[in-house]
């Protein structure tokens, strides 16, 4: 068999095996991406719903910090690892339309339903906090604030009063906040309800806010209702001498209450969770470039060489460079790597991740000195890496929220941190799972599935049970397990073997029977001989050599 490189010369096509363990590990950081969003409610902090069971001393706050610190990293690094891994058995022209079909077209297909969707929940998250806010405080004024007609009947049925004047706030009643808001259904509703027009506030009278925002609508009604018209004789709304003056001023103050905080300057600037799909591209690009010139400089069938191992191993404390950058080079005190969900990615975090992606593709195809391949042994030292990892964990947290302890040092904690866990759990995952196993096999197939729906899922689930009378633990664990049950089923039935599946993964047959035991029979293992003296052949694309594995390609990692 053989293949074309980008100069179109024809080389052998590497033989290969899978790399189950990388699959697994996939997998386990996909599962681990829905915990974490999952626990996101049940400490006080950013997150759009906060569960009735929220506090600051349970676990949820360190298991957040712990598995955020190391969780993207390691997906970069294996997105490395596979880009790396294509390019060297399809060519350059093969890794550029492989990546613009599973990640480019995905994302121009998924990125305007998912922000419509994320708003959607994220406002009926706000809407619910809002609600919460308002029943326990009897607040009739946020209620109008709000447009919450339904809380504002309630809470006058209940006998608060139509016409209560916050004193607070110049002495402004329900129907001055309606006024100002410019919602007319809600100033006929307080209307009808018995407010009355005529109060004077610090502001003036409710038609005079009308008149300040430049509501005509409002005004029409306060008029109709006994309101003095502030018109001229036979002049129109626009001819008030102070009309409008402070138009805009309730959509900015309904901004600096947050009601938007996830969404922000609004869903079509704002990736949301793809985010990562985004980054994948201008991390493929750049390795594109590099490639490029690897194979029109580097002589045919070269070997890399010590540099470029030195420069893999270098990468890792170079880490540093744009963790210093994190939370505004320290200014807000944060755990593991920003987040840049807008179309132009913040410099630090794509150079962050950068640096893991880059470690992974130079860590293809390089030999171990022992013999095998680097991967499979890179973290042959895990049973004892990983409880390094955790009490680098600890330690790291603590200069972090330690307002005295110095940014560098906490910065050198965090990155220590993130390698130790990457490099640990590869050999984890080398040891435990290197084998052929169909359930994982599986569950690293569903992952792409898996990252694009489960986050408008997961808030949806979280303000559903957010005032459920259980412990937090039993949510937490209920609410993982049946996203993910879910979203595993939906896999099966929606996407496995239709054209979103082949537009996500590559085209699949069904098998003849649908049970777990017949999950590879679609995509078998390759065939390809292995060397005689017991090595995998080398493949044979312009600047590279070593030995070749074989995963899942078609995923976007």
């Amino acid at each position: 068999m053989s293949t074309t490189d980008s100069r179109g010369a024809s080389a052998p096509l590497p033989s290969a095996t899978r790399d189950h363990d990388l699959d697994a590990l996939r997998g386990f950081a996909m599962l681990l991406g829905i915990a974490l969003h999952a626990s996101l409610s049940f400490f006080p902090g950013f997150w759009v719903v906060v569960d009735s069971t929220a506090d600051n001393d349970n676990w949820f706050d360190e298991f957040f910090h712990a598995v955020h610190g190391f969780r993207m990293p390691l997906f970069f690094l294996l997105s490395g690892y596979f880009t790396a891994m294509l390019w060297r058995r399809r060519g350059l022209n093969r890794l550029a339309r492989h990546r613009l079909e599973r990640i480019a077209l995905p994302l121009a297909i998924f990125v305007l339903p998912m922000g419509l969707v994320m708003t959607w929940s994220v406002e009926q998250s706000i809407d619910a906090g809002v609600s919460d806010y308002i029943e326990e405080n009897e607040d009739i004024w946020a209620a109008v604030f709000f447009g919450n007609e339904n809380a504002v009947k309630k809470l006058i049925d209940n006998g608060v009063d139509v016409d209560a004047q916050n004193f607070a706030e110049g002495g402004d009643t329900p129907l001055h906040v309606a006024a100002f808001t410019g919602d007319a259904p809600m100033a006929e509703l307080l209307l009808e309800r018995g407010a009355d027009v005529h109060i004077a506030a610090g502001g003036g009278r409710p038609v005079d806010y009308a008149v300040f925002v430049g509501s005509a609508e409002v005004a029409e009604v306060l008029v109709a209702a006994g309101a003095d018209d502030p018109r001229p004789a036979g002049g129109t709304w626009t001819d008030i001498e102070f009309w409008a003056e402070g138009a805009g001023e309730a959509a900015q103050a309904q901004d600096e209450l947050g009601l938007d905080p996830w969404v922000g300057t609004g869903w079509w600037q704002n990736l949301n969770h793809l985010w990562f799909l985004w980054f994948l591209l201008w991390l493929v690009a750049g390795f594109a470039v590099v490639a490029l010139a690897i194979e029109h400089l580097i002589p045919r069938g070269a070997t890399p060489g010590k540099w470029s191992g030195l420069l893999m191993w270098s990468l890792i404390p170079l880490t540093l460079i744009p963790q210093l950058a994190m939370g505004q080079g320290g200014e807000i005190r944060v755990f593991g790597p920003d987040t840049s969900t807008g179309w132009v990615p913040e410099w630090h975090v794509l150079a962050y991740y950068a640096v893991f992606f880059a470690f992974g593709s130079l860590l293809y195809g390089r030999p171990s000195r022992g013999g095998g391949q680097l991967v499979g042994t890179i973290g042959r030292w895990w049973p004892i890496l990983l409880p390094v990892a955790a009490v680098a964990f600890a330690v790291a947290l603590d200069r972090t929220f330690d307002e005295g302890a110095s940014w560098w040092s906490a910065s050198i904690g965090q990155v220590a941190f993130a390698w130790l866990a990457i490099v640990a759990l590869m050999g984890l995952f080398h040891t435990v799972l290197a084998k052929k196993r169909r359930g994982v096999r599986y569950l690293s197939d569903s992952a792409y599935w898996l990252y694009l729906a489960h986050l408008p899922l997961v808030i949806l689930a979280q303000l559903w049970i957010r005032n459920w009378d259980l412990p937090a633990g039993v949510k937490f664990v209920g609410l993982t397990t049946v996203i993910t049950i879910f979203l595993l089923v939906t896999y099966q039935l929606f996407v496995r073997y239709t054209p979103l599946g082949t537009l996500l993964n590559g085209k699949r047959t069904r098998p003849a029977t649908s049970t777990l035991e017949h999950i590879d029979a679609d995509r078998p293992e390759s065939t390809e001989p292995v060397a005689d003296d017991g090595h995998r052949q080398q493949p044979t694309v312009p600047g590279v050599v070593g030995p070749a594995r074989r995963s899942s390609e078609e995923q976007p990692t």
